[in-house]
């Protein structure tokens, strides 16, 4: 398969700025993925939404796994063009490319398509990160002012495929500072089920909200797995959904 894709999703001009067109922009960007063996959602016209994992890299294409709905892969296969979204720790990543057929990495089925000629790398803030419709919680041990571990709930004020910020009570024996890895967090995520997660704290502060004092914190995810990338994703699409259904209302 040789050349490069130049078909891209629709509404990408709104964003031209967050293009990388140079092709060896887009091929370090792609490289990343594949090296942290990045969860991707699939897509083409028409079709659902498949999870796949960005494999490896050719002179003008590359090559990610097989979606286990072998229906669904015989419809990618037939379609002109697929579109791909996935992050870099903070980073949407989104690129269009095509046809694919059916090939051969590390001795096992994959899909080949053409390296994409422009793709979007967007590190936009409000972009990434989506507020949750209705509450959202986690269970995280945190440090105290005593060097114990003490475990709190948390709630999620927002989140996406890199990261999310949490809110807890004011509570003056937490000691939560910017470096911490907190193991052992429980997410239970909507429709996606419970996830066990390593967070780094990006930044934390004391804030006054509503009359309250509490702890907020940004904090990173760290070595996801490539099962919960995918149920990140599919979470933080289903919050663009419905954001953008109910801006809609409002209009």
């Amino acid at each position: 398969m040789t050349g490069t894709a130049s078909s891209q999703p629709e509404g990408e001009g709104l964003y031209e700025k967050y293009m990388l067109h140079h092709p060896g922009d887009v091929r370090a960007c792609l490289r990343k993925l594949i090296d942290r063996h990045s969860a991707l959602l699939v897509h083409a016209a028409g079709t659902e939404q498949a999870v796949s994992v960005a494999l490896g890299l050719g002179d003008a294409s590359m090559w990610v796994d097989v979606p286990r709905d072998a229906a669904l892969t015989g419809r990618l296969l037939q379609a002109e063009r697929l579109r791909f979204e996935g992050s870099i720790e903070r980073i949407t990543v989104r690129f269009a490319t095509g046809p694919a057929r059916l090939g051969v990495w590390d001795g096992l089925p994959a899909l080949e398509v053409p390296l994409p000629a422009k793709l979007m790398h967007l590190q936009r803030r409000e972009y990434v990160r989506r507020e949750p419709i209705g509450s959202l919680a986690c269970v995280m041990p945190v440090n105290t002012v005593d060097g114990e571990r003490k475990t709190t709930t948390a709630t999620i004020a927002n989140i996406g495929g890199g990261g999310l910020a949490v809110l807890t009570a004011d509570d003056t024996g937490l000691a939560l500072a910017a470096g911490d890895v907190i193991p052992d967090v429980f997410l239970d995520i909507p429709e996606q089920g419970t996830m066990k997660v390593t967070l780094r704290v990006q930044h934390a502060a004391r804030i006054e909200q509503r009359g309250r004092r509490l702890w907020r914190a940004g904090c990173s995810f760290v070595d996801l797995t490539v099962q919960d990338q995918a149920k990140l994703l599919r979470y933080v699409m289903h919050l663009d959904r419905m954001h953008s259904a109910r801006s809609r209302e409002r209009e």
